[in-house]
């Protein structure tokens, strides 16, 4: 009997590497690439450009608490200067009148004695915690304008010497008042009586004497015009500060 023949289909072979390849258009090729690293390209470029603005966004942000900052700091500087105005006022009172209180009334001589011999330490503080912050936090070194950063240094420098001038000037004022004051505790005398015995110690009519000399005319309006300035350079670059009108604008 005779065998039904077994057909061979041998499955399809594969096309060589080499003629697949040949198929290929190098046009396609290119635009396949060409999207794949134009998507990095730009993926790449997005990123760089969101980390810049982001530390752009905080070196703003940063320099805007410097100057409201600096703002805070005019005024001590203001109130130093009106504190120094009222005990040069005073001192220059008593000196015309030789330390005698007979001409003034009561409550001249419970003024002029509250101003003299009130207050023994340094009545205001300045502040640099916003330029420490900046410091430390690294934001300083995105600040493209390095002058202005060099400028903003020598402002606070400058206002920590002013702070030195104004201790030395509150620690002399308390090394002469205070023994006289301890010693001539009156609890139940008058302001006068008291002022009066205050007044009657040698150190203490010497620093009187010193306080119309202590600082000059131009010290406090130079400090103050620093100050003005820099805030304005600030808020020029960086944008306005929340203090409205009261800070460099003047009083």
């Amino acid at each position: 009997s005779e065998h039904p023949r077994k057909e061979n289909n041998p499955a399809p072979m594969k096309k060589p590497l080499k003629k697949r390849i040949k198929k290929w258009k190098i046009g396609d090729y290119a635009r396949q690439f060409s999207i794949v690293t134009g998507g990095v390209l730009l993926t790449l470029w997005l990123t760089a450009r969101i980390t810049e603005a982001a530390k752009q966004r905080e070196v703003r942000q940063a320099m805007q608490l410097v100057a409201s900052e600096l703002h805070d700091n005019l005024q001590v500087v203001r109130d130093y200067k009106y504190t120094y105005s009222k005990d040069k006022w005073v001192a220059r009172r008593l000196l015309e009148a030789d330390f005698s209180l007979a001409g003034f009334p009561s409550d001249t001589v419970e003024t002029y004695s509250r101003y003299i011999t009130g207050g023994m330490g340094k009545p205001y503080r300045l502040s640099s915690d916003a330029l420490e912050m900046l410091k430390t936090t690294g934001i300083a070194s995105h600040i493209a304008d390095k002058q202005t950063l060099i400028d903003l240094l020598r402002c606070y420098k400058e206002l920590a010497a002013f702070d030195d001038y104004m201790q030395l000037y509150y620690d002399q004022r308390m090394q002469a008042m205070l023994p006289s004051q301890m010693e001539n505790l009156h609890w139940n005398s008058s302001y006068r009586e008291g002022f009066e015995k205050t007044l009657a110690d040698k150190t203490v009519r010497n620093w009187i004497g010193v306080i119309p000399r202590a600082f000059d005319d131009w010290f406090f309006g130079e400090h103050e015009e620093k100050l003005e300035n820099m805030i304005l350079l600030l808020e020029g670059r960086y944008g306005k500060s929340e203090h409205g009108d009261d800070g460099a604008s003047g009083q």
